[in-house]
């Protein structure tokens, strides 16, 4: 026969049977907890939405002219196409934001002569991405608005208006052609031919 206190001391170790299953539950708690919470919370839904909601300029940390260039067209189309939501979003290098407009993660970038041209060429540093169909809203004389093919004629005339009806000292313009082989984005023609 056993006593009270050999019935409790029988199991786990050498535990009492509480403490055994007490220990069995926090393990499987501990181990099932973070797989359950990180299906839950996954960002991309909200990073989906977000995107679909703002009008994100892409510019990059590195290029400091181009990321001043990007806040003075961004504060534009914020205070006049509100409805818009345009921000400025700082990718870490160019070829983070060669990965984010191939992956149509954004649409809108600001870039230099030289980013757009190899960027569109797929040459140094962006061969892993191919050649980038990207098309212009705007140049300035050194810097491009471009945007992805894909980007709606009606979205695109929308932010080529604003700039160009609102853009007092950034010297804008929409060119003729576009350099580098690019394409002028079709909304940005219609707002010249309606001008």
């Amino acid at each position: 026969m056993y006593n009270k206190r050999q019935q409790l001391t029988f199991a786990i170790s050498g535990l009492p049977v509480s403490a055994g299953r007490l220990i069995a539950l926090v393990m499987t708690i501990v181990l099932i907890a973070p797989v359950t919470v990180v299906q839950a919370h996954t960002p991309y839904g909200q990073w989906d939405s977000y995107r679909i909601r703002h009008l994100q300029v892409l510019t990059s940390r590195s290029d400091l002219v181009g990321d001043a260039i990007a806040d003075k067209w961004v504060a534009v189309l914020a205070e006049h196409l509100p409805k818009s939501k345009a921000v400025v979003s700082r990718a870490r290098d160019f070829k983070r934001v060669a990965s984010l407009l191939k992956t149509d993660q954004a649409k809108v970038a600001v870039l230099s002569y030289d980013q757009a041209q190899s960027m569109v060429n797929g040459s140094t540093p962006f061969e892993e991405f191919g050649p980038l169909a990207l098309q212009v809203l705007v140049d300035n004389g050194e810097y491009l608005l471009v945007a992805r093919e894909d980007l709606p004629t009606e979205h695109g005339f929308l932010v080529v208006d604003t700039l160009l009806g609102r853009s007092d000292g950034l010297q804008l313009t929409v060119p003729e052609v576009g350099p580098f082989g690019m394409q002028v984005h079709p909304g940005a023609q219609e707002v010249v031919a309606d001008h």
